[in-house]
């Protein structure tokens, strides 16, 4: 099937440092105005493809980018699928008239050898692991039965043995709507059903989506085969692996097309922070599976897709050859909520007493006035002072977005006694008293 492109996603990350600001969000030069349609990032070297051929690679985190194109693969090809293993190892898949073709390259895209091709077919997605050289790629039916293979060499060979899929009716499936973890496989498709396999593509389970019948792109967390979400024109949400789906309350409109997952400072499921794109050009996130909220747009184009698993940086690339490179730091100050209070609030902390660390809770509203700035653009402080009134430390001293945010306060190395913690924004200022007791 040849797709209408749906918009993607991104994503949360770890972090050098261990702190965390508000997503950095920095437009990159590609050097092309060809529609960019997949990226990956595997050991944290991001490839991109597109039309015409276009394949583009970073090894400095974008700030410039490598046009590998051509050197074996034709201009004439529509790439819209793209994975990598490292800087040397990569795979994109692409069609031109009714063929699909699969490129491989071993050499950081100096050469590109043709290593699948099907007459009258699609290849979807296709997906390396950057441990084990194992792979696995799915294309629209062919002759009544899905096209799906499997590699055991990093995409050198492809072998169909054993993964039979018979259609049902005249499905076919979306670019790049798959995830693979561990043995479990999804896949989405046009017929109301992701398709979910236990066992690396052996047998086969039909999930129900009904009443939604496209599932554009399907997201289950690289840490829990139980969590996921499923977008086509609503959002789907399971917490059981995919055996049932729910619509769930979500942001934008038009039809999803990726997400990503972090996470602030230590594991949990669900991740504690998530990302979508729909058909638009706004990169939406949501803290701990609450609500959602608009996190960025873009000056032109809209997003085609974005790096979808764990790394310190993510790239959203765009219809119009623009690339989003997304950081994201965590730790430290966390938003935890984005619906909009009415004003400023500093909570009690909690717990207090406490001994050696203590968590504060506030709220940030938007800027008094447009003489302000955007919304969002306002500075927040929030300093720690002893009693004698001197100020020991700086927790925040950042522009915040309105919402509810947490920070943790670990005073391992100060003595006890009473301290104080002070909220400052834009004319506001509150201070409240806190027991360290050691």
């Amino acid at each position: 099937m040849k797709k209408i492109f749906y918009l993607i996603v991104l994503l949360g990350f770890f972090s050098l440092n261990n702190s965390y600001a508000e997503p950095d969000y920095v437009e990159q030069v590609s050097g092309v105005t060809t529609a960019l349609t997949s990226v990956y990032a595997g050991s944290n070297i991001p490839w991109i493809c597109g039309y015409n051929g276009v394949v583009l690679k970073t090894s400095n985190l974008g700030t410039n980018w490598i046009n590998v194109s051509g050197n074996g693969i034709p201009n004439t090809i529509s790439l819209i699928s793209i994975c990598n293993i490292d800087e040397n190892i990569a795979l994109t898949a692409g069609y031109s008239g009714a063929n699909t073709f699969v490129y491989r390259t071993s050499n950081g895209g100096a050469n590109w050898t043709q290593v699948f091709t099907e007459t009258n077919g699609f290849i979807d997605a296709v997906y390396l692991s950057t441990n084990s050289g194992t792979g696995f790629m799915v294309g629209d039916p062919v002759g009544s039965r899905w096209s799906l293979w499997k590699t055991t060499n990093s995409g050198a060979n492809w072998d169909s043995t054993g993964l039979y899929l018979p259609q049902a009716g005249t499905e076919a499936g979306w670019n790049n709507s798959i995830v693979v973890n561990g043995n479990h496989i999804w896949f989405g498709t046009n017929n109301s059903r992701i398709y979910h396999s236990r066992n690396l593509g052996m047998n086969w389970t039909a999930q129900s989506t009904s009443p939604e019948v496209n599932s554009y792109t399907v997201y289950f967390s690289m840490m829990d085969t139980a969590y996921g979400f499923a977008g086509g024109t609503t959002l789907l949400l399971t917490s059981n692996g995919g055996m049932n789906w729910r619509d769930t309350t979500a942001l934008g409109t038009g039809g999803f097309g990726g997400f990503s997952e972090g996470m602030l400072g230590v594991a949990n499921f669900p991740p504690q922070v998530l990302f979508y794109v729909r058909n638009d050009n706004t990169i939406y996130e949501s803290f701990g599976s609450s609500s959602w909220g608009p996190a960025y747009t873009a000056p032109s184009g809209t997003y085609s897709h974005i790096s979808p698993y764990f790394t310190s940086l993510a790239y959203a690339v765009q219809t119009l050859g623009g690339i989003t490179r997304l950081w994201t730091f965590f730790g430290g100050v966390k938003k935890i909520s984005y619906l909009v209070p009415d004003g400023f609030k500093l909570y009690n902390n909690y717990p207090n007493p406490f001994n050696p660390s203590t968590k504060i809770k506030f709220d940030v509203r938007p800027p008094l006035s447009p003489l302000l700035g955007k919304e969002g653009t306002g500075v927040v402080l929030l300093r720690i002072y002893d009693a004698l009134g001197r100020e020991v430390e700086t927790l925040v001293n950042e522009k915040l977005s309105a919402g509810t945010y947490e920070v943790e306060w670990n005073a391992d190395k100060y003595t006890s006694g009473i301290y104080f913690y002070r909220l400052t924004s834009e004319g506001y200022s509150v201070t409240k008293k806190m027991i360290l007791l050691k």
